[in-house]
């Protein structure tokens, strides 16, 4: 599970931290969800590159062991796109996406926007949150600037790893307990005696943008590459059906449920999971995306 090489790169004037697994093949890039790192990945990532596959899993930018944003700055949806952009293009110019929530819509964004540099998309439970109105915007313009000066105002907290870990265990009860300490101990880096979490704490204040549909769908129908979409079966964060089949339709996405799983089938049910993800990618890649 560990035997994986660690890599550094600078895109989108950021440095960014990869897991690699494998020498060659065709390059497949892991993309983690909000609040998490590229650890997620790591009973999935080896059984690909054992399929053939040459594997990535990234840190996004403020997770993990990648560069944080300076001051001033934000994590917007358009800044992920574009380091996605940039690392592809450092990982030979081409690559396939397998991407798990918040980074599930990222992917999308970006296979929308330079749809000839994604050979394959895997979307686990990433194709955005309900619409929104426009008139949600200004509120959230004052909830977003609400945050920031709640956070400017706040020290962050040390803890334990076993308090990480207790966290953990309480938002995501689904997670075998080698999970949670694994996920404690890759989410946390010491600080004098005690640990903290590696993510920027901005994170934490309500992105300023509303989520529009009708934006989104432009992207989704720019998707040239084959695509498929995860669920977990036993999932508490599906959205309505009928609105979900309408985004897999702009898509012309494929669609399978994980057994057993809910939002996180990659640390649920990872074997069950990579099976899936290995199939359609050998299917997907031997086709011209």
């Amino acid at each position: 599970m560990h035997d994986f090489r660690e890599r550094f790169v600078t895109a989108n004037r950021l440095r960014h931290h990869l897991l690699e697994w494998g020498e060659s093949g065709p390059v497949v890039l892991l993309l983690h969800g909000f609040l998490e790192h590229a650890h997620v990945w790591d009973w999935v990532a080896p059984r690909l590159a054992e399929g053939g596959f040459h594997v990535f899993a990234l840190d996004w930018r403020g997770h993990g062991d990648s560069e944080w944003i300076g001051a001033g700055g934000y994590y917007h949806f358009a800044d992920y796109a574009a380091d996605l952009a940039f690392l592809v293009r450092e990982l030979g110019g081409r690559a396939a996406l397998v991407a798990h929530s918040m980074g599930g819509g990222a992917a999308v964004v970006y296979a929308g926007t330079e749809p000839e540099r994604v050979t394959a998309l895997v979307s686990i439970e990433g194709l955005g949150v309900p619409d929104s109105g426009f008139d949600s915007a200004p509120p959230r313009f004052e909830t977003w600037i609400a945050d920031l000066e709640r956070l400017l105002g706040r020290s962050r907290p040390a803890l334990t790893l076993e308090q990480a870990a207790s966290r953990l265990r309480a938002r995501f009860p689904r997670f075998s307990e080698e999970a949670v300490q694994h996920m404690a101990a890759f989410g946390t880096r010491p600080r004098g005696a005690a640990r903290e979490w590696k993510f920027d704490p901005l994170h934490q204040t309500r992105s300023p943008q509303p989520y529009y549909v009708g934006q989104a769908r432009a992207f989704w129908r720019r998707v040239r590459c084959p695509v498929l979409y995860v669920e977990g079966a036993e999932s508490d964060l599906r959205p309505p059906e009928d609105d979900l089949r309408e985004r897999l339709a702009d898509l012309r996405a494929q669609r399978v449920a994980i057994p057993g799983s809910g939002h996180h089938p990659h640390l649920e049910r990872p074997r069950e999971l990579t099976a899936v993800v290995a199939e359609f990618l050998r299917g997907a890649l031997m086709r011209t995306c």
